[in-house]
């Protein structure tokens, strides 16, 4: 096989690997794209457009997170669970979590949100029940949970592949960079066509590989982690019991929130996982400077609930590589490691997937046609 052979036949095969994962993905793609688009300003749309959670007071914090639990402890539970706290970095409106124990080791998440002056429950909801929480699932998962969550990330592996054969595609026909680089504007539609649908996806490939491909390890962590221990030993979770000295009164949270404070001076606690049993610990969530994570860091702290002794401590600028992987996963695939314009680029790029398969589904009925139109002056 000659080399012009070669080339022209991988190109064949790059191409029939582009079209058919696009057909059978593109549509997985295009949901997770634009769901992913809302999810990058999810907080700031919810409070602004939600008329529950507007509050005179939108910067504003509680006088105390002891008297914020206080107040959820006096609402009606279906079931036996426990709460966690949020802080807010900016302040306003205070989400709480209550997860009920179910059947089968299974929970459900409530989420009340309270005013931060009066205390004022201005939302109480269970998941799924809210827009953001089920445009969330259908993102993660199709609405199909665990099962569906395993398929996305099936699906994530396949628009890998489906995104390096259209960069084979456009990259093995021979000529200069300068020509496949350019738009020509004055040339057939089909043509127009084909420059559009390259040129967005040379544009936005490596952004696309980077969130399809962190999706694929979010959603795959049976295989994904084993992998990343072969190479290096990822730490066990830490599995904290109380000190064994239950007795006397629960140290109030806001005493506990400043032994965060000194053990991790210029952090600041994000989640407040209250026990809700005599041997249960406070889990506190942390985030340090640096920390890619902003709403769920990975620097955990237990503390008992009786002495305000520590108990354990789980720093991610201790980790490892493998560890570090993912505690960066997660970041990397909402944009928030890069800051503001990270959240802009995810937002964007959600909208690559949806124009890339209306020009691809555009390009291929050109093409149909212009082979039935050599077919018919062959017949002639």
């Amino acid at each position: 096989m000659t080399k012009m052979t070669l080339r022209a036949s991988a190109r064949r095969t790059a191409d029939n690997i582009h079209r058919w994962l696009g057909f059978v993905g593109g549509a997985v793609l295009i949901v997770a794209g634009l769901t992913g688009t809302l999810l990058a300003f999810y907080m700031e749309i919810d409070g602004s457009v939600n008329p529950l959670l507007k509050t005179s007071a939108p910067h504003a914090r509680p006088a105390s997170y002891e008297a914020v639990y206080r107040k959820l402890s006096t609402l009606p539970v279906a079931a036996a669970g426990y709460w966690k706290i949020e802080q807010p970095p900016g302040g306003g409106p205070i989400t709480s979590r209550y997860y009920e124990a179910l059947p089968g080791g299974m929970s459900r998440t409530r989420m009340v949100t309270l005013d931060p002056v009066s205390l004022r429950v201005m939302r109480d909801a269970h998941w799924q029940e809210t827009f953001f929480t089920w445009i969330y699932d259908l993102h993660m998962n199709l609405l199909f949970g665990p099962p569906g969550k395993i398929a996305m990330g099936i699906f994530a592996v396949a628009m890998i592949f489906m995104l390096i054969s259209g960069l084979a595609n456009w990259a093995l026909p021979k000529g200069r960079i300068a020509a496949k680089l350019r738009f020509k504007r004055n040339a057939s539609t089909a043509r127009r066509t084909y420059d559009l649908h390259k040129l967005i996806g040379l544009f936005s490939v490596p952004l696309l590989i980077l969130t399809v491909g962190t999706a694929a390890m979010i959603s795959l962590p049976y295989p994904v982690r084993p992998i990343l221990d072969a190479f290096s030993p990822l730490k066990p979770s830490p599995t904290p019991k109380s000190s064994g000295t239950i007795k006397g009164q629960r140290i109030p949270i806001d005493t506990i929130l400043s032994r965060a404070a000194s053990r991790f001076p210029g952090s600041a606690t994000v989640w407040i996982r209250v026990p809700a049993a005599a041997a249960d610990l406070y889990d506190l969530q942390i985030r340090q400077a640096g920390d890619p994570m902003t709403r769920f860091p990975r620097t955990h702290l237990w503390i008992d609930q009786y002495s305000g002794r520590i108990l354990a401590v789980r720093d991610p600028h201790r980790d490892a590589a493998g560890d570090t992987v993912l505690n960066w996963l997660v970041p990397l695939h909402d944009g928030k490691a890069f800051g503001m314009i990270g959240r802009i680029l995810v937002m964007m790029i959600g909208l690559t997937p949806s124009i890339l398969l209306a020009t691809g589904i555009m390009r291929w009925q050109q093409k149909r046609r212009a082979a039935a139109l050599v077919r018919v002056r062959r017949a002639k």
